[in-house]
C-alpha cells in the first residue's frame, strides 16, 4: 500500500526551479525543431512512457518520464543546461518515486499530462512549448500537495477550489466534486461563495476561466483551434466556437488573425 508523502515544504522551491528549467528547455527544443531538428527520440520517449502506463508499471513509468525530459533537455541543446537539469532533477528523484503511485493511480492521467508539451515541441511552437512545460510541472506540485494535505494549499473553500481549476481546465469540472473533494464543503455553500465572491454563477466563473484561457492560446501559440479547444476543457470544437463567438464577438480563427501577431 502506499504510504502518505513526506512532508512537501523543502521540495516546492526546488519544483518551482525545476519548472523554470523545463521551460525554457522546452522553449529551445521547440525552436530547434522549428529549425529542422529530429523530434522522433522525443516521440519514441512519449511512446515509451505511454506503453508503461498503459501496463500499469509504476517503476518503468518513472523512468519513463525521467528519459522523456532528458530527451527534451538534449533536444534544446543549450551548453551546460543538462548539468543544471541533473543537478535540479536529482533532488526530486527519489521524493517522486516515493510519491507517484499515491498521487497518480491512474498513470494514464500522468502520462496524459505530457501531451500538450510533446504535440508543441514536435510543432516547433516555442511559446506553447515553455507554457506547457510550466504548466505541467505546476500541476504535478498541486497534485503533490493536494494528496499529501500539504499547507502550501490555501484553507479557504474558494480559494483552494480556484487554485485546483487553474491546473484542471482540461478536464470535466462538475461542482459537486469540487465542493466535496477540494473545497470539503456543500455544494450549495461553495455555489453561494462564488456568487458573493464573483458575481456569477460557478458555472459563468468556469466559462471565463476557459474563454480567456484559450485567448491566451490563440495570442500565444500556434497550436490549432481543436487543440486548444481540447485543452481548455470542450470536446466539442463547434461547442467551444460557439462560446468564444459569443463572448468576444468572433470566432476563434477570427480572433487569432485579427489579434494575433
Amino acid at each position: 500500500m502506499a504510504t502518505q508523502p513526506a512532508n512537501l515544504t523543502p521540495m516546492r522551491t526546488v519544483t518551482e526551479l525545476r519548472a523554470v528549467i523545463d521551460g525554457f528547455a522546452a522553449r529551445h527544443a521547440a525552436t530547434r525543431v522549428a529549425g529542422g531538428a529530429d523530434s522522433g527520440p522525443l516521440l519514441g520517449a512519449f511512446a515509451e512512457m505511454q506503453e508503461a502506463a498503459r501496463v500499469g508499471d509504476y517503476d518503468r513509468v518513472a523512468k519513463a518520464d525521467r528519459r522523456l525530459h532528458v530527451t527534451i533537455v538534449q533536444l534544446a541543446d543549450v551548453q551546460g543546461l543538462a548539468k543544471v537539469w541533473e543537478t535540479v532533477a536529482a533532488r526530486l528523484d527519489a521524493f517522486r518515486r516515493e510519491t507517484i503511485q499515491l498521487c497518480w493511480p491512474d498513470l494514464n492521467v500522468l502520462f496524459e499530462g505530457h501531451r500538450a508539451m510533446v504535440d508543441a515541441i514536435c510543432a516547433g511552437d516555442e511559446n506553447a512549448a515553455e507554457d506547457a512545460a510550466k504548466t505541467h510541472l505546476d500541476a504535478v506540485w498541486y497534485r503533490l500537495a493536494e494528496q499529501a494535505d500539504d499547507g502550501s494549499l490555501p484553507d479557504d473553500p474558494l480559494a483552494r477550489t480556484r487554485t485546483y481549476l487553474a491546473f484542471h481546465l482540461q478536464e470535466p469540472i462538475r461542482l459537486e466534486f469540487l465542493a466535496r473533494y477540494v473545497a470539503k464543503t456543500s455544494t450549495g455553500h461553495l455555489s453561494r461563495l462564488f456568487r458573493q465572491e464573483h458575481g456569477v454563477s460557478f458555472t459563468r466563473y468556469l466559462r471565463e476561466l476557459r474563454m480567456h484561457k484559450a485567448v491566451e492560446l490563440l495570442l500565444r501559440s500556434r497550436q490549432p483551434i481543436g487543440r486548444i479547444a481540447a485543452s481548455v476543457g470542450y470536446e466539442d470544437g463547434s461547442r467551444f466556437a460557439q462560446h468564444f463567438r459569443k463572448r468576444f464577438g468572433l470566432s476563434p480563427r477570427a480572433y487569432r488573425s485579427r489579434f494575433g501577431h
